[in-house]
């Protein structure tokens, strides 16, 4: 007998490639390598486009890349540097976002996927990143999601969903983008800094919630940096199906 594969809630992009901005193109672009990666640890991936979007039978939610988020969401600035600010994304994004919370579903965030949870659970961001010792993006694409990479290392937290998930505790990343944790949300503990000091992944101190500021799914990334949380979402829904109970243990029995 057939069993149906466990099924992936993924907000789509709604922004037009069409536009100006080639960091708009660049984030749809990249959005159907992260529909890749969901397939290839054998979830399906559901793209919804409907914020109230009925989430039955839904084992988990991805929250993709994409443009900034409208910053009185969080108290912030509105400035020159901001782009894409989309309020149908946000609406859609955040409502899958706090949905998928309330039914404690595991939810992972990639870079603005990331920034949106950190919203939801009452933090701010940096509107635009000031120079520091680390690149964050490429100088000629000053986003979240041009179609340049700049790569640096981060320095990952032992004793984390996100450390299980990479095994190392210095890894190198891609990353794009001008925005980042400046407060972080209630419940949320530090995984990755960049060695500019930079908040880089975040997860929920008791629930599978996770965040990274970097792109797992760009093209020349390889190994767990790339579908290691990706894996480690699909062995969540997975030890869920056979412990339906068990959504909302301590990070340590979550850690296995």
């Amino acid at each position: 007998m057939n069993h149906p594969l466990p099924v992936v809630a993924v907000p789509a992009r709604l922004s037009s490639s069409d536009g100006l901005d080639p960091r708009v193109a660049g984030a749809n672009k990249i959005f159907f390598d992260i529909i890749d990666l969901i397939r290839s640890v054998g979830l399906e991936p559901l793209i919804v486009e409907d914020p109230d979007a009925d989430l039955t039978g839904v084992s988990g939610v991805v929250l993709p890349g994409g443009g900034d988020v409208d910053p009185k969401r969080y108290g912030g600035r509105r400035i020159a540097e901001l782009y894409d600010v989309n309020p149908e994304q946000d609406a859609l994004d955040f409502s899958i976002a706090e949905r998928a919370l309330a039914a404690q579903l595991p939810v992972y965030g990639i870079c603005r996927g990331a920034q949106v949870l950190n919203v939801v659970y009452g933090g701010s961001l940096h509107e635009d990143l000031a120079p520091s010792s680390v690149v964050h993006t490429a100088p000629e694409e000053p986003g979240c999601e041009s179609d340049e990479f700049v790569r640096h290392s981060v320095r990952v937290e032992p004793g984390t969903l996100l450390a299980d998930s990479l095994g190392e505790a210095v890894v190198s990343i891609q990353s794009a983008h001008h925005q980042a944790v400046n407060r972080l949300g209630n419940g949320f503990v530090a995984t990755a800094y960049a060695e500019d000091g930079l908040i880089e992944a975040f997860e929920d101190r008791e629930r599978w919630v996770i965040g990274v500021q970097w792109h797992p799914e760009g093209e020349e990334e390889a190994g767990p940096v790339r579908d290691g949380q990706f894996r480690a979402l699909a062995a969540e829904i997975a030890r869920r199906a056979t412990d339906p109970d068990g959504s909302t243990l301590p990070r340590e029995a979550l850690r296995g």
